[in-house]
């Protein structure tokens, strides 16, 4: 019988040194979509890997809120939709939701920020700061992307030519050397485009052309492990602790709940970051 005993001694022993062994549980992945449309400050994207940014920190701060592991796939604008609802991705939350039709607003979360739509003028433009002084013009756009519909009005009828590029990288560029009179962007690009190499101010007019506010928000895969009401109390949470107004405010973006300053729109000299 004692050596009985001292036989489950023993195989409680190895048991137990087995489980010491055992690597820790890896926590689930929360997958979190994004592109190389995706431009600081919203994403650095390089070489197809997300390398900073707004859906980098935002995507680790909230998936460690849900004690999940942020990972991120690359996605091309047109395959987000697809990619979300077969739920190859958790959530896209750069989304503005208007852009996304195929999603009730039940699969979007509380917003996160706004941010703004302007149009750049090359320096050589004559004309007032509106609408009216893209007759004729060379306007860079973002391949794929809709603008309001005044904007989409005037490439429709001819007034102003559109021309495409994956990003307002390229068409900051195009800008630059002379091929394009106009550059539609978001604010918040044109800032750190200001900031990364200020002589681009000199291809431009400092006054400019505020078209659209949009309000950012996650949109949620139906097939996501995660709920809307799991993300919604996620984002809750960072905001009361400040993590999430103080990453807007690091990325130069718009609050909710805040209103831009006018002097903004022209954006003449850049926030140092």
């Amino acid at each position: 019988m004692t050596g009985l005993f001292a036989g489950v001694r023993c195989l409680l022993a190895v048991i137990l040194a087995a489980l010491v062994l055992l690597p820790p549980a890896q926590a689930q992945s929360l997958i979190f979509a994004f592109g190389d449309h995706n431009e600081a400050p919203f994403a650095l994207v390089e070489g197809g890997q997300l390398k900073g940014g707004f859906a980098l920190e935002f995507g680790k701060a909230v998936a460690a809120r849900l004690g999940r592991e942020a990972a991120f796939r690359y996605v091309p604008r047109n395959r987000i939709t697809a990619e979300l609802q077969v739920g190859n991705v958790d959530a896209y939350c750069l989304a503005a939701q208007a852009y996304y039709p195929a999603f009730g607003p039940d699969r979007f979360t509380r917003s996160l920020f706004a941010d703004h739509d302007i149009v750049l003028l090359s320096a050589g433009l004559r004309g007032e700061a509106d609408l009216s002084s893209l007759k004729g013009a060379r306007v860079g756009a973002v391949l794929g992307f809709l603008y309001p519909p005044e904007v989409e009005a005037m490439f429709a009828d001819g007034r102003a030519e559109r021309i495409d590029a994956r990003n307002a990288e390229g068409n900051l560029r195009k800008l630059q050397g002379g091929r394009l009179d106009a550059v539609i962007l978001p604010l918040a690009a044109w800032r750190q485009a200001l900031a990364r190499d200020p002589s681009v101010a000199g291809a431009v007019r400092p006054d400019t052309i505020r078209i659209a506010r949009r309000e950012r928000t996650c949109l949620i895969s139906p097939a996501s492990t995660v709920t809307v009401a799991e993300m919604d109390e996620a984002i809750r949470s960072l905001t009361d602790d400040g993590t999430l107004p103080s990453l807007v405010r690091a990325m130069g973006l718009e609050p909710i709940g805040a209103a831009a300053p006018l002097s903004a729109a022209t954006a003449q000299a850049p926030a140092r970051r």
